[in-house]
């Protein structure tokens, strides 16, 4: 017999691969994975159903909550994570947690996105002399032009510089 064999009939199974000793394979009933899939159909419904509810800027964070329970189950089951170490568990919520710190963090400027847009068509960038005298002028200029309108006219006699002449 060859080494190779010889190491895989040492590991209990066919092909090779080292597990520690405390490895349990988990074979589950068959009922778990119909709960399961009928876990999974319900909340496919609930996504399709909440999509036609209009809940204004509510539809975003109903909709990553059932798309987050539904990864949610997929993990504790087909992953094993329910029945594994309780670390691998904290690993895994931990990578999560920092995907949602890195979306956030990408969200912030969303509100935002195509503000400049308008003031840059009006005025774009001399790639020759950006730093100009001529363009600190302009700058002025379109803050001038960009400000709030000022207050209406003082009541029906006017301001003080009419009534002196």
């Amino acid at each position: 017999m060859s080494t190779h064999a010889e190491a895989a009939g040492a590991h209990g199974h066919g092909h090779g691969h080292g597990h520690g000793a405390d490895h349990v394979p988990h074979v589950l009933p068959l009922k778990v994975y119909i709960a399961t899939w009928l876990a999974l159909l319900v909340l496919t419904v609930v996504t399709v159903g909440a999509s036609y509810v209009d809940l204004g800027a509510a539809n975003l964070a109903i909709a990553v909550l059932i798309a987050t329970t539904k990864a949610g189950v997929v993990a504790l089951i087909f992953m094993h994570l329910k029945w594994d170490h309780k670390f691998h568990t904290l690993i895994f919520a931990s990578s999560l947690i920092f995907l949602a710190i890195f979306i956030g963090f990408t969200m912030f400027d969303t509100a935002n996105r195509g503000r400049a847009e308008g003031i840059e068509a009006e005025r774009p960038a001399d790639i020759k002399a950006p730093f100009d005298g001529k363009r600190a002028a302009d700058d002025w200029r379109m803050k001038r032009a960009h400000k709030a309108p000022p207050p209406p006219a003082q009541g029906a006699h006017g301001n003080g510089a009419e009534q002196a002449k």
